[in-house]
């Protein structure tokens, strides 16, 4: 299963992972984990993110695989960087939200600490 995406059925929000387990050893970890921007994209844009970088960034490598045109295959590199943008935006907005709970006295320092 691909966590990257995996959204709350209810609310539609990020769900963030809490576990992981070694089964051989029976060994299990739990916390807040966190999860790579990159995996947070669709399976497509990750699968041309690695053939671009195998590819060592040539655009007219990957025009070829997707069988497109060159501005055809830069619109498409240039929506996965827009995409990664919007991605590494949400921690700021989440550090004003914890911020803003902590100044509220919503949440105490330490689970501010630990949100953040």
């Amino acid at each position: 299963m691909d966590i990257g995406n995996l959204r709350c059925p209810e609310c539609g929000k990020p769900m963030t992972p809490v576990a992981c387990a070694c089964v051989p050893c029976r060994l299990r970890l739990e916390g807040r984990f966190s999860v790579s921007i990159l995996s947070q994209l669709p399976p497509e844009d990750q699968a041309l993110i690695i053939a671009f970088v195998r590819s060592f960034g040539s655009i007219k490598k990957i025009q070829e695989i997707l069988g497109v045109s060159y501005p055809t295959a830069r619109t498409r590199i240039a929506g996965i960087v827009e995409r990664l943008d919007l991605l590494m935006q949400a921690p700021e907005a989440r550090e004003d939200e914890i911020l803003t709970l902590l100044s509220q006295g919503d949440i105490s320092f330490r689970e501010a600490i630990e949100r953040l």
